[in-house]
């Protein structure tokens, strides 16, 4: 018996793990198309890009933060049959979450020179970054837009749909891209900027795909209009005290990691292209964890929602023991093949180049430490309606150890090796979070239902 139900789980879980990471594979696979194109243009450009994409990188953290906010309401209310609920949330979500678009996107358009001093202090560098931001603001709706609906849809089990949305969008993305970087089949050569475009032009075509789901074809959320609007501010204050926290959270560990990225920018060209193309080459593995943190969230906050508590530890249990496990054979292969990965690209020094292998061999060996905080901020507690958790265990790691370590490494230490600063940025934080995470987890204190369903 006890056999049956563990096989269960793990169909299950793969059936929702499996298209997500599919869907972010996917993404992370146009990125890498991306830097791999941009690489030939020269350290300065890939540099360039890198910087820019730090704002793209913030607007995707605070997407996140609505998105895994409305999530830990979505999931408990599907696990409840709260219907009209569901509705309700995600039309708060996309208000707030469309609103602060424009604004971003606003901020991106009018002052991208004085935005890319942040990340660099090469003026040539700052210029070409800011040609980027200009057209990527353009881009800023419809991303926040496709962030929230496919977090939607996945919360509801129909992790189909972010997929298809994700296909088309990755398509159109490396099409225009080779169109438009170097000006192939007639169109003009924009280099970064035609990147940007490219990821504007991508992305407008997943939302409107997501658009048409919501709107056209039967889910959880399709009924008037009115209905996903009409929630009063008891309902908005209630969003509020479960998402707030979430996107407080992810927006100031994407501030915090900014931080980093400002001190990473400061310890030269080839250091800086080096760490781009790392982080675009380690996100192929970090998206297996964005599929199981997912189905890990989908189906805590059900069990929750329905009731059922100690369904949902035990879930949120397997999912702690997993995750990690994972790690450590994913990050044995990625350890022993960045190499041949990174001899994809058409890498302008040799300095730039060992420094993105280092950062990978180091994230290999450090992959299965750094999901454990992951899986129990992002996947168990947020779903279980604790929200806070997360965010006072980013602010300690980050804040309290992570950023001061690596200002003084970046700034007064100044190791010889680069891969040392990064080596302090991941233990000085994860370790931490670890610790404390695990206590908050066996203290089953994160299991908050939000729902009206009784047990």
């Amino acid at each position: 018996m006890f056999k049956k139900i563990d096989l269960s789980f793990y169909k299950t879980a793969l059936t929702l793990a499996l298209p997500i990471a599919l869907q972010n594979l996917l993404t992370s696979c146009a990125t890498l198309i991306d830097t791999a194109m941009v690489v030939s243009l020269g350290d300065a450009s890939i540099s360039a890009m890198g910087a820019a994409g730090r704002f793209s990188f913030l607007l995707n953290i605070v997407g996140f933060g609505f998105a895994s906010g409305c999530t830990s309401l979505l999931s408990q209310y599907w696990g409840a049959k709260e219907s009209k609920n569901l509705q309700k949330t995600l039309g708060v979500a996309l208000t707030f979450a469309m609103s602060l678009s424009v604004i971003y996107g606003l901020l991106l358009f009018l002052f991208p020179e004085k935005l890319m001093t942040l990340f660099s202090d090469k003026p040539i560098v700052q210029e070409l970054g800011a040609e980027y931001l200009r057209v990527y603001s353009f881009a800023v709706p419809f991303v926040m837009f496709s962030q929230v609906s496919s977090f939607a849809f996945r919360s509801v089990e129909r992790v189909v749909v972010p997929l298809v949305s994700s296909v088309a969008a990755v398509l159109t993305n490396i099409f225009f891209n080779y169109c438009l970087i170097f000006g192939n089949f007639g169109f003009p050569r924009m280099e970064l900027r035609g990147a940007a475009l490219a990821t504007a032009i991508g992305m407008a075509v997943q939302a409107l795909i997501l658009l048409g789901v919501l709107v056209f074809r039967n889910n959880p959320f399709r009924g008037p209009i009115k209905d996903m609007f009409d929630f009063d501010a008891a309902f908005v204050k209630k969003y509020s005290r479960i998402a707030l926290p979430v996107l407080l959270n992810e927006t100031l560990w994407g501030v915090g990691t900014n931080v980093y990225a400002m001190v990473i920018g400061r310890q030269g060209i080839e250091n800086h292209a080096g760490y781009t193309m790392y982080e675009n080459i380690q996100q192929l593995f970090f998206v297996f964890f964005v599929g199981i943190c997912g189905a890990c969230a989908i189906m805590v906050g059900k069990s929750i929602g329905a009731g059922d508590h100690e369904e949902g530890f035990t879930i949120a249990k397997r999912f702690a023991i997993m995750t990690p496990l994972i790690g450590v054979f994913l990050g044995i292969i990625l350890f022993f093949t960045c190499e041949p990965i990174l001899s994809l690209f058409d890498v302008e020094t040799e300095a730039s180049r060992q420094a993105a292998l280092d950062c990978l061999r180091f994230y290999g060996l450090w992959l299965a430490p750094r999901m454990i905080p992951y899986t129990l901020i992002c996947g168990i507690f947020r779903a279980g309606g604790d929200t806070m958790a997360g965010w006072v265990l980013d602010m300690i790691g980050l804040y309290m150890c992570g950023i001061p370590a690596v200002l003084i490494t970046g700034f007064l230490i100044r190791p010889e090796r680069f891969v040392m600063l990064i080596a302090v940025m991941f233990m000085s934080e994860d370790i931490i979070k670890s610790f404390l995470g695990m206590r908050h987890f066996f203290s089953k204190k994160w299991i908050k239902q939000i729902t009206d369903k009784k047990i």
